[in-house]
């Protein structure tokens, strides 16, 4: 693209297509979002266990929020590029003619869990993790590869190419295939150490490197728009698509987390706690931790990462069971047809109750404690059986206590992850950025700044991920020289301070009462 082009536009467009929303921003350089797009992920369920995509609705919706944002920059200011982040591990084949064949499934999925039992007997946890930066779960690329070619031997056998959904949405954009080494480093049979795709873990499923997504540089193009696609978006043909990544690590770009040490609590329906590292952390320690290591989207970088399946999901929870039909006669949904998910409805009153709960629980912590894990628990100390519970609850609690409990039991747990991230790494944190839908909550803020470590710096834009995305389209185009320049314009923040008699209560709540009784869980299931 011609400078004179981008400097006419001087705005991009950035995608974060997630789990329950696809976000697209428009982001103008030294203005930052200027626009917002949302549409809702389709998810389909499988009776008796299973989640997948149909791609073309998703491929659908993210053309319908790229179009809205074009639209919203209007004539004279044509986007000049596009940023593709996107979850990881979802995925589906590609035939010869760049066509998805059959179902994406959601990187949820569980019913690949025994080809994830077979590829730890045939080569080990430990060597697994040693080549990849990951353990055999079913929720990888690899194991739904195995069991694509058992279960859908039709679909597999047309397999051209492997696509995870960044890389589709570019493949239907652009006709390119390619992807970011943050995506390919989530499929377990990719080389973390030597940036490059396993040729004998691929060989395990029959497939071959050259049957993957080509790795691109961060900032290289993996193509332009098609004819068709620029008609349908309202640009101009041949305006260049990038894959910015991992949606984690493309809000990491987003918020600034871009050099060893920095951390990154990234808030959403689960929540993950990223550490920057200057190479992956593949000592065994790690796996044994249940935490992951891989390749950051910047490139030179990586990461450790810990997560907590039941974040805003433990609120949703509580919604529901104690805000939701029976209380307020609604639904939070509305009825799903044929295994489809309900969309979304809107019931602001649900949230505004809640926070008003929070806000009548005062400052925390309050005295019930609660073990987040609705869906299990996946680091430190991987248990995927264990499971929510309240602890020291007394008539004279009521529903602000606990509220004020599941927010203060999320913010424990990352607080454990982030101590035992700084333990396995050696590296001290002295600040963590937070970014996410979570981050709008006063209360649950407060008492993660309590409870540190270091300080606690929240993000002022809360589409990091898209913004980090657009950011990535930046320097695709040329409207950034380099990616280090892109950078510069990360999203400002805030640091968060509370009182120290708060700082105090928490950390004596966390070390003595909650801490101890995690701990003491462990050791009746062997785990500690």
């Amino acid at each position: 693209m011609s400078s004179k082009r981008v400097g006419a536009a001087r705005t991009v467009i950035g995608v974060d297509v997630g789990s329950t929303h696809i976000k697209a921003v428009l982001v103008a350089r030294g203005s930052g979002v200027q626009h917002v797009a949302r549409r809702a992920t389709e998810t389909h369920l499988v009776r008796g266990g299973g989640a997948y995509h149909k791609p073309a609705e998703l491929l659908a919706a993210v053309s319908s929020a790229i179009a809205e944002c074009v639209a919203a920059a209007g004539a004279g200011r044509k986007p000049a590029a596009i940023g593709i982040a996107s979850m990881a591990e979802s995925g589906v084949p590609v035939d010869r003619r760049n066509l998805p064949i059959g179902e994406m499934l959601a990187w949820h999925d569980p019913r690949p869990e025994r080809q994830a039992a077979w590829l730890e007997r045939q080569i080990g946890a430990a060597q697994l993790f040693a080549r990849t930066g990951l353990r055999p779960e079913p929720k990888y690329t690899l194991p739904k590869l195995l069991w694509l070619r058992e279960q859908k031997a039709a679909d597999f056998t047309r397999l051209r190419h492997w696509a995870g959904v960044a890389e589709l949405v570019a493949l239907d954009l652009t006709g390119a295939l390619a992807t970011n080494a943050s995506l390919a480093c989530r499929t377990l049979a990719f080389d973390v150490t030597k940036r490059a795709w396993d040729p004998e873990l691929l060989g395990l499923a029959s497939l071959e490197p050259d049957e993957m997504p080509e790795v691109l540089p961060l900032g290289r193009a993996a193509g332009g728009l098609t004819a068709a696609a620029a008609v349908r978006l309202g640009l101009p043909g041949g305006t260049p698509v990038a894959i910015a990544g991992h949606d984690h690590l493309a809000a990491a770009i987003g918020a600034g987390v871009t050099k060893p040490g920095d951390a990154l609590d990234s808030m959403g329906n689960a929540e993950a706690t990223l550490l920057v590292t200057g190479r992956p952390v593949l000592e065994d320690e790690v796996r044994r931790g249940g935490f992951s290591t891989g390749c950051h989207a910047i490139d030179g970088l990586a990461y450790v990462v810990g997560g907590l399946q039941s974040s805003g999901a433990l609120v949703e929870w509580f919604l529901d069971t104690f805000l939701g039909e029976a209380a307020l006669a609604g639904p939070r949904t509305a009825p799903a047809a044929r295994g489809k998910v309900g969309k979304p409805v809107a019931q602001p009153d649900r949230y505004a109750r809640f926070v008003a709960l929070l806000e009548r629980a005062g400052p925390g912590p309050v005295e019930p404690i609660v073990r987040p894990y609705l869906r299990g628990r996946t680091a430190p100390h991987r248990d995927p059986a264990a499971s929510l519970e309240f602890e020291g609850l007394r008539e004279t609690h009521g529903m602000p206590d606990l509220a004020g409990a599941v927010v203060d039991g999320a913010a424990y747990h990352v607080r454990w992850m982030l101590d035992e991230l700084a333990r396995i790494t050696g590296i001290p944190l002295d600040h963590v950025k937070l970014t996410g839908g979570g981050a709008r909550n006063r209360r649950w803020v407060a008492a993660k700044a309590a409870l540190g470590p270091g300080r606690l710096e929240v993000v002022r834009t809360e589409e990091a991920a898209a913004f980090g995305a657009a950011l990535v389209a930046g320097v695709a185009c040329g409207l950034y020289g380099s990616v280090a320049d892109a950078l510069a314009e990360a999203s400002p923040f805030d640091r968060v301070t509370v009182p120290a008699t708060i700082r105090a209560r928490y950390d004596a709540a966390y070390l003595d009462r909650w801490l101890p009784a995690v701990i003491a869980r462990l050791r009746q299931g062997g785990l500690a």
